[in-house]
């Protein structure tokens, strides 16, 4: 009788270690929905960031060691420039190339698929502090909810809409003191050169756009693109142009832009493009168009280091778009010196146009 005894006393304790052992490993929420994130981070202590969308959004208070993730290409050159890079824990890269050369150490950062698919077990797996995407990335944020990770939204399709997308990223990593020296550096060149645009007469405006990745794409009235046409005096053709993603390419067709006609056209470096520029004069069509045949056809510089994506570069896309257009306004001189004081700001050296792919 004893020893049954003792068997059911060892079997109720066996029990009751399995109950706890499963409570361990599926915490539960207020809400009575599984908690499956690291125990420490449910106990860190949080401040609230109000992100692009206007949604507050509590993250870390140890701001200094806050980790992030993201699949929009647009968040490494404002992490890196934050001198930030380390705080990478997975990219996407629309170039590694420059980072490799300046040696910074968001190399390091691993990767979690694309803005089009990002991959939700790699996501959970690397488990950053906070995840950055673009503010029409309605599907991540509610990816982020159901893993249970801060997300923050952004977007740098205006110059003002950078310098606001430095000022919240600085508070989210802790660096409010760099957001604010690379703000006023570029607040700073905005101002002379809105001064420079203000003294091209209006008789002498020329019309442009600028091409994506297709021959029939083209930047919509409300992107980055076209919003930096307009404040280096040019008359942009592309007004009434939208595309089905908000603050996108726009598929207009190519009969369309042979009707825009514009004096000038630039085409992206911020994305892989499916033509050469060598199509321009070999077709027929296009060779007829007033840009082609005066040879004002320009591909955005640089190769490795894009200047007309969103963020810090929109300052040289800005001073190249001019020089073009207008060079009386913005010699060859004037270009050079702001390349070299752009890069000298931010990586503490120069870069050629071999080093990095641009010519004017």
């Amino acid at each position: 009788m004893r020893t049954v005894f003792k068997k059911t006393v060892a079997l109720l304790l066996a029990l009751v270690l399995c109950v706890s052992l499963a409570a361990c490993s599926a915490r539960t929420t207020e809400s009575g929905k599984t908690d499956n994130r690291p125990k420490q981070k449910q106990n860190t202590e949080t401040i609230v960031v109000t992100d692009m969308l206007g949604r507050k959004v509590e993250v870390p208070k140890d701001t200094k060691s806050t980790t992030v993730a993201s699949t929009y290409g647009v968040v490494v050159p404002f992490l890196v420039t934050l001198n930030a890079g380390d705080r990478a824990k997975a990219v996407n890269f629309k170039n590694k190339k420059f980072y490799r050369l300046v040696n910074d150490p968001i190399i390091n950062a691993g990767t979690i698929g694309t803005r089009v698919s990002v991959d939700s077990e790699a996501l959970a797996k690397v488990d950053p502090d906070v995840y950055i995407c673009r503010t029409t990335d309605k599907a991540d944020i509610d990816l982020c909810a159901r893993l249970g990770i801060p997300s923050i939204a952004i977007t740098a399709e205006l110059p003002e809409e950078v310098f606001q997308a430095y000022e919240m990223l600085g508070k989210l990593l802790g660096c409010e003191e760099r957001a604010k020296e690379v703000t006023d550096y570029l607040k700073n060149e905005l101002k002379d050169i809105d001064a420079l645009a203000k003294t091209i007469p209006e008789e002498d405006k020329v019309t442009a756009l600028c091409m994506g990745s297709l021959l029939s794409r083209v930047a919509s009235e409300d992107m980055l693109q076209t919003m930096l046409l307009k404040r280096v005096g040019a008359i942009t053709v592309v007004d009434g142009i939208k595309s089905e993603q908000e603050r996108y390419w726009a598929d207009c067709g190519v009969e369309k832009i042979f009707e825009l006609n514009p004096d000038f056209i630039f085409v992206t470096s911020s994305a892989a493009l499916n033509f050469s520029m060598d199509d321009f004069y070999k077709d027929s069509a296009w060779a007829a168009m007033t840009a082609v045949k005066n040879k004002h056809v320009f591909k955005m510089p640089s190769k490795l280091d894009s200047w007309d994506m969103p963020g810090p570069g929109f300052i040289l896309a800005m001073y190249y778009m001019m020089h073009q257009m207008y060079p009386q306004v913005c010699s060859a001189e004037m270009l050079q010196n702001e390349i070299d004081d752009y890069y000298s700001f931010f990586f503490g050296r120069t870069f050629t146009g071999e080093e990095i792919g641009y010519e004017f």
